[in-house]
């Protein structure tokens, strides 16, 4: 889907709306301009005849007075509170009031936050005086050109978003330009040739990247897979020519030890290294952590199921593998087991599933234990010691809003059908490439560990 400019203009008056649109193509932004259509019964936040499903706006610049109303603040917040419940997004953007009355827009702004908690709040806001720059075009594009830096954090991330859109831009040209003929005898035939050489390269791409037979069942897959290493060759070479004081200012501290809030390092690993699913998401793909089937485990038929499958009951397992038992009380420890969730995480040949090999998908004995019952765990007074030599603790993370640790047990490895075994519950979250690599190896450590018989 095309996705179109993220600055966006609304304003009723078509004249200002084409002043402040003529700046910022002046400056060279591509813009996306509303004309604001409050007056029509069937148009209720005056932007409703705007297909907006494809537009993401980092930039809001709007009209203040939308509706010629009376000024005062409690009558224009209701028409700004309809367009930017269409328009704002759940992320970093940025708004200003093309407005004659900027000395009411704080006031309007405290009463949004106020009447319209669920509207994403902006990272900055503020004003363009329309009796000042109306009179004065040449200062409004200076003032256009240097919004964006008025807010050193957004100044950073969009400057990040349009690298990564313009180094995605440069591999699609270099991949162009290999598939170019040399010689261009007519525009029918340049075009016949090079479509017919991209085509050829693209599918040469998606079989190198997947193998024949998935590029061929995941073509989207294989393509975009295979063309990433170019991409983030295109983005390196955009480093050197990174103006550095633009991180500076939006990084506080960069480049001296920062010691950060423990929910803070939680949520930058989640953001890392995992990716949170859905009941539709597959069981049977490499790196998903599985619940252990809640139906199954309460239903005490299964239990000696269970002890003979794993040869313990749940209880001692998760004393011996992840909750020491001689912590707290036994209501406490009672509490510590209720809460902890037992799962699986797939951990099957990263080679097998690429060539759709695996016949049984390999998955780990694994526990989420809540945050809090961080004291029951083997990991005490910050040493990493664990009940045994194959426990693998991923670094905290937030799942659902909530902070877990994960441990992972390659003492018990299971294999299963996902689609037919019965302990498999829903999906909760996926590993991600890194982090899903360093277990891999130190499951295969684990495994491969050399013994020998000593006398001492």
């Amino acid at each position: 889907m095309m996705s179109l400019p993220g600055i966006v203009l609304i304003d009723d008056n078509k004249q200002d709306l084409d002043d402040i649109q003529n700046s910022l193509i002046t400056a060279g932004y591509p813009c996306f301009p509303i004309h604001y259509k409050g007056t029509e019964p069937s148009n209720s936040s005056g932007i409703d005849h705007i297909n907006l499903d494809m537009i993401h706006p980092r930039v809001i610049i709007t009209d203040l007075n939308l509706q010629e109303l009376q000024i005062e603040e409690k009558t224009l917040v209701a028409p700004i509170a309809e367009v930017l419940k269409k328009l704002a997004i759940d992320g970093p953007y940025l708004l200003y009031f093309w407005s004659k009355n900027g000395k009411i827009v704080e006031n309007v702004m405290n009463l949004i936050s106020k009447r319209f908690p669920e509207i994403p709040a902006p990272i900055h806001w503020g004003i363009l005086d329309k009796t000042h720059f109306k009179s004065r075009p040449e200062e409004l594009v200076d003032k256009v050109v240097n919004l964006f830096k008025e807010n050193a954090i957004f100044n950073a991330m969009f400057s990040w978003e349009n690298r990564i859109s313009k180094a995605a831009q440069l591999t699609t040209d270099s991949l162009f330009k290999l598939a170019k003929p040399k010689a261009i005898d007519d525009i029918n035939q340049f075009e016949s040739a090079t479509t017919d050489k991209l085509k050829t390269m693209l599918a040469v791409i998606g079989n190198e990247t997947l193998g024949t037979k998935n590029a061929k069942d995941e073509p989207e897959i294989a393509i975009e897979l295979g063309l990433e290493p170019v991409l983030h060759d295109h983005i390196q070479s955009m480093y050197e020519h990174i103006d550095r004081s633009v991180w500076l200012d939006a990084a506080n501290g960069i480049g001296t030890k920062k010691n950060a809030d423990s929910d803070v390092k939680a949520h930058l690993n989640s953001f890392y290294h995992i990716e949170e699913c859905d009941d539709k998401s597959p069981k049977n793909k490499r790196g998903t952590w599985i619940e252990f089937s809640s139906s199954y485990l309460t239903d005490c038929e299964n239990e000696p199921k269970i002890r003979k499958n794993l040869g313990r009951d749940i209880k001692t397992l998760l004393h011996e593998e992840f909750i020491d038992c001689v912590q707290g009380t036994k209501a406490t420890r009672k509490e510590a087991r209720s809460e902890t969730k037992l799962g699986f995480l797939e951990l099957s040949a990263e080679c097998d599933q690429a060539q759709r090999k695996t016949k049984l998908n390999r998955y780990f004995l694994s526990a989420m234990i809540p945050v809090k019952f961080e004291h029951f765990t083997f990991f005490q007074n910050g040493k990493n010691d664990t009940a045994h030599a194959g426990i693998y603790r991923l670094p905290n993370v937030v799942v659902n809003g909530k902070e877990y640790i994960v441990e992972v047990s390659f003492m018990y490895q299971v294999g299963a059908i996902p689609d037919f075994n019965k302990w498999l519950g829903s999906p909760v979250f996926r590993l991600k490439d890194q982090i899903l690599s360093d277990i891999s190896f130190k499951a295969s450590q684990h495994s491969a560990r050399p013994g020998i018989i000593r006398f001492d």
